[in-house]
């Protein structure tokens, strides 16, 4: 079975994309898949603004494109190594849950890269029990710079030859 059949990726920004001061990365719905994965890469010459907050990323979630109804508690996970230096020594941090994930110094995040993920069940829904579907990977408070960003859609509610890709 190839990965195409029972997996999406798509990039969610530009290589390269310059998130500055607030931003919100491309919306993916999933509507067809149990398990969404981003993977964030920031710049190792990531900087904050003079004078700027940590920058907050959060996720999410609306019943359409780019909305924002309710944020999703994610799970997340950082590289303990920057990705100039990989090494066979290179791990993921350990795994911890937010809603509303935020950066001391951008020293801990320059040239590592970012895991979240969301599982379906974790969606929430409105009082007339219609799941949020489409979600967004949001930074505020603050410039972080260069990043390169993808996601993974997963676990397919049911597979097939080319699977839809939704943005």
């Amino acid at each position: 079975m190839l990965l195409t059949e029972t997996t999406a990726v798509l990039p969610l920004c530009d290589v390269n994309a310059s998130i500055t001061a607030s931003g919100e990365l491309n919306s993916v719905n999933m509507a067809l898949y149990d398990h969404a994965t981003f993977i964030i890469h920031f710049a190792s010459t990531l900087a904050f603004g003079v004078g700027a907050s940590a920058p907050i990323i959060s996720i999410e979630s609306a019943t359409s494109d780019a909305g924002d109804t309710a944020d999703v508690t994610f799970h997340y996970k950082v590289s303990t190594a920057s990705g100039a230096t990989l090494s066979s020594a290179m791990t993921y941090g350990a795994d911890n849950t937010s809603s509303a994930l935020s950066n001391a110094t951008a020293a801990d995040w320059a040239g590592h890269t970012l895991i979240l993920e969301v599982d379906a069940d974790e969606l929430r829904s409105s009082s007339l029990g219609k799941v949020y579907n489409w979600l967004t990977v949001d930074f505020t408070n603050a410039t972080v710079g260069t990043i390169a960003a993808y996601a993974i859609l997963s676990n397919p509610r049911y597979a097939g030859a080319s699977m839809p890709i939704a943005i």
